[in-house]
């Protein structure tokens, strides 16, 4: 009976799926880390502000399609905008999401995504004024003003809750994956630049994702 039963035990155990930690290193190419992309000073209301050099933004994304998993619920959340920038550089959200943007700036920011103008059209957003936008499509969003192009905001909304957002150092760390063959994407500074075919057989993943400074050109976006 004992035998059976531990029989029994291990067949369970073998056909459930192990799960395991994806981790490593995105490498970003020159034209993708912080520094300053804009030179000159922002007009305002009250005079000239001058551009100040790009701090770490947090807005490198890694995303792990193909493998099984359930979307994060749909839910709101509120990004603001004050000082001539944003609460947050990213956000990742499930299917469904609202995301409100809150105009705290003395100015209107003009603000839209140019690759989906159906989701967000370009418009603007005066002072004080909110506006909601809903992401029903899995897919990576870029909001941006035209007038100040460094105020921007990234939502990746993903269908499953494989996906890590990189630190300074551009360390992530995606825990439980199941079994299975998926892909990795890198989404940074407003664009996917990275794709790569990946395995998870029950064992922990450790890789070093390099983006190209092709694969950067390839999807570059005009920045003006």
């Amino acid at each position: 009976m004992l035998a059976a039963g531990l029989a029994c035990a291990a067949a369970l155990w073998g056909a459930v799926a192990v799960a395991a930690p994806v981790k490593g290193t995105v490498s970003l190419p020159s034209s993708l880390k912080g520094g300053r992309r804009h030179v000159g000073y922002w007009r305002l209301e009250n005079g000239n502000v001058p551009i100040q050099p790009a701090p770490y933004r947090g807005d490198t994304v890694v995303v792990l399609e193909g493998l099984k998993g359930s979307a994060p619920p749909a839910k709101t959340l509120t990004i603001e905008i004050a000082g001539m920038a944003v609460s947050t550089p990213v956000v990742v959200v499930g299917p469904g999401s609202v995301v409100e943007i809150k105009n705290n700036d003395r100015v209107a920011h003009v603000l839209g995504i140019a690759d989906s103008p159906n989701v967000m059209p370009v418009e603007r957003l005066m002072a004080n004024q909110l506006r909601r936008v809903r992401f029903n499509e899995p897919g990576g969003y870029f909001i941006r003003c035209e007038e100040y192009p460094h105020v921007s905001l990234s939502v990746i909304v993903v269908s499953s809750p494989h996906f890590a957002i990189a630190d300074e150092k551009g360390a992530f760390k995606i825990p439980d994956a199941p079994d299975g063959k998926g892909n990795l994407k890198v989404w940074s500074r407003g664009r996917w630049v990275h794709d790569e075919a990946i395995e998870v057989a029950g064992k922990a993943v450790d890789t070093v994702i390099k983006v190209s400074g092709s694969e950067a050109r390839e999807r570059e976006q005009p920045t003006e």
